[in-house]
């Protein structure tokens, strides 16, 4: 004899299946990249959601204020979960005595609106609220933190329509009056509503927030295969790539590009060994990494080869800067080699030139800072004026 399902029960079905599904693909990409750690919470967050709605729909435990209590306990840890793994993705976090107070608050609620005063409506609408302001806040804090990308863009919006979504349903409560008892009230067109919008909801927010995860995995391949490994700093092909992407903007100009090459390299892997060397090349790429704005680009070409590209700056300023990091470079001190050796490098600045490529631009600095070798290292050498320095003629700003 076949089973008699009714449609609210499947629909109640739905959810939680749905949920253990994202939950399972959020656990699945932390294991192919446990550095992204918020992905431990968006899967926890699922997982709790799943739990609650089993709770509720298999009524464990039987006794409807107890399972009101559990259930709830097991929605709000979801979404606290929930907005927490969606900050951290974008580098913030609540603060652990803010979870604790609202979890607190919200349960000690329940509690009262179960035990003291039974009100099943005023239990709904303090889940409700509670699930759209979290959701609310969370979008608020991600609006400043969408970097450009489309995928932070989508996910802000939906964050902010289901926040809102949570605070649209109420009034529906009041247009008709519902039931206080729980078998009349889950029979409701509310509450089918309800379900429906959790499902449909549930799962577009579950696709939009494993379409993010997808992307930050994406992100951290190229950029590992952008990356120096020894230094840090982009290697010569995407250091290429961003070069272009900054000389297509307008807003870019004047632009400016700074090449740098360690003086007397050989000699210290030479003498030192290459641990040496790396410790040298490590520093260094450190000191440029420190220096740079958001919008300038840092790479290493090769060997002992650096190059800065330095968007809205001038020949003028973009010398100050490298007499900067010559001077900082030439004042650190390494453990590998002789604490009495200077370690030096030499400069050349280019000045980018209307419809210039970026080869050309990188040859021309390319050729004033093996001028600035010829002339007797640790110096800077700028096109415009052939301006030098070195040991005993600093003049820094």
């Amino acid at each position: 004899m076949a089973a008699n399902i009714t449609p609210n029960q499947l629909i109640e079905l739905i959810i939680p299946t749905i949920t253990l599904v994202f939950s399972l693909s959020f656990a699945c990409a932390w294991v192919y990249d446990k550095r992204l750690r918020y992905l431990l919470f968006l899967a926890a967050s699922f997982s709790a959601f799943a739990l609650g709605s089993i709770a509720q729909v298999a009524h464990l435990p039987d006794e409807w204020r107890l399972n009101a209590l559990i259930s709830a306990s097991f929605y709000v840890l979801s979404t606290q979960l929930l907005a927490e793994g969606i900050l951290r993705r974008a580098g913030l976090h609540f603060p652990v005595s803010m979870h604790s107070l609202t979890f607190a608050l919200v349960m000690g609620c329940m509690y009262y609106f179960s035990y003291v005063a039974s009100n099943l409506l005023v239990r709904i609408y303090i889940l409700n609220l509670n699930a759209g302001l979290w959701m609310l806040f969370s979008a608020a804090c991600l609006r400043k933190r969408c970097n450009g990308r489309i995928i932070n863009y989508i996910l802000f919006w939906v964050l902010l329509i289901c926040g809102v979504s949570f605070f649209v349903r109420t009034p529906l409560t009041v247009i008709q009056p519902l039931p206080h008892s729980t078998a009349p009230f889950g029979q409701t067109i509310f509450w089918v509503l309800l379900q429906l919008s959790l499902a449909l909801m549930g799962a577009v927010l579950g696709l939009v927030l494993l379409a993010a995860a997808m992307s930050d995995v994406i992100d951290r391949l190229i950029l590992e295969r952008d990356r120096d490994s020894l230094t840090d700093t982009l290697n010569r092909r995407a250091f290429e790539r961003l070069a272009g992407h900054r000389i297509a903007d307008m807003k870019s100009y004047p632009l400016a590009l700074i090449a740098f090459d360690i003086d007397n390299f050989k000699s210290i892997n030479d003498r030192y060994g290459h641990a040496a060397g790396d410790a040298v090349l490590r520093e260094f790429g450190a000191i440029l990494r420190a220096a740079v704005r958001e919008k300038d680009v840092v790479g290493r070409l090769g060997g002992e080869e650096f190059v800065l590209l330095l968007p809205g700056t001038d020949g003028e300023f973009a010398y100050r800067i490298a007499e900067r990091l010559r001077t900082v470079l030439e004042s650190s001190r390494f453990d590998e080699i002789d604490a009495a050796l200077c370690v030096t490098t030499s400069a050349g600045i280019a000045q980018y030139r209307p419809r210039e490529a970026v080869a050309a631009l990188l040859a021309r600095a390319d050729h004033l800072l093996y001028a600035a070798k010829r002339a007797g290292r640790n110096r800077v050498l700028t096109e415009a004026s052939g301006q030098r320095s070195d040991a005993s003629t600093l003049d820094v700003a």
